[in-house]
């Protein structure tokens, strides 16, 4: 049986070689018949509200088969963290979930990148450690949000898996995503 496969998009516009597209098509050729792959567009992409993307996730996630792998690029990435958070009981004890890949994504309150409604709380971050799903996933050559923000995720938990690649960019167009895919192949 496939799992599902369920992707958050970026923020901005999407579609053509925008956004998270190219990288939605790289997974559906890499990762072949292995699962589902669940797109859904967020709402009003170029102007993320956390509620309306929150309410998506929560509606996308409700409908997933039971072991569901989530993947968020970018912006999609941050808000699956507070989606996580705020809904503990997804993945402590239903286990809704086998795997969370955030991939690309800011750390939001590091200078320059302070947008109150993406950043995680204190409380959030503590919740997070508990959770032994998640895969932080960024290329070193990612010039919109750098690997500092990835550093950030990793020190404020630290039990999370670290991919780590080398020429992929922000946006995953072209370069080696192939550690991403054997770890996700992973869970198939």
């Amino acid at each position: 049986m496939r799992r599902d496969l369920i992707f958050i998009h970026s923020a901005g516009p999407q579609g053509d070689d925008n956004g998270s597209s190219r990288l939605i098509e790289r997974l559906t050729s890499r990762l072949g018949t292995r699962f589902d792959l669940i797109a859904p567009d967020m709402p009003d992409p170029e102007r993320p509200d956390i509620d309306a993307w929150l309410s998506g996730v929560d509606r996308v996630v409700s409908k997933a088969s039971k072991g569901a792998v989530l993947v968020g690029h970018s912006l999609g990435g941050s808000v699956i963290l507070q989606y996580l958070a705020r809904n503990p009981d997804i993945w402590r004890e239903n286990k809704s979930l086998s795997a969370v890949f955030i991939v690309a994504s800011p750390f939001w309150g590091l200078t320059d990148w302070e947008i109150d409604e993406f950043t995680l709380t204190e409380d959030e971050v503590r919740t997070l450690e508990d959770c032994k799903l998640i895969h932080f996933c960024h290329s070193r050559d990612d010039r919109i949000v750098g690997f500092e923000h990835f550093q950030a995720y990793l020190d404020h938990l630290p039990s999370a898996d670290a991919i780590i690649l080398e020429s992929a960019g922000h946006l995953m167009l072209d370069g080696d995503i192939d550690r991403l895919i054997k770890k996700i192949l992973t869970y198939s």
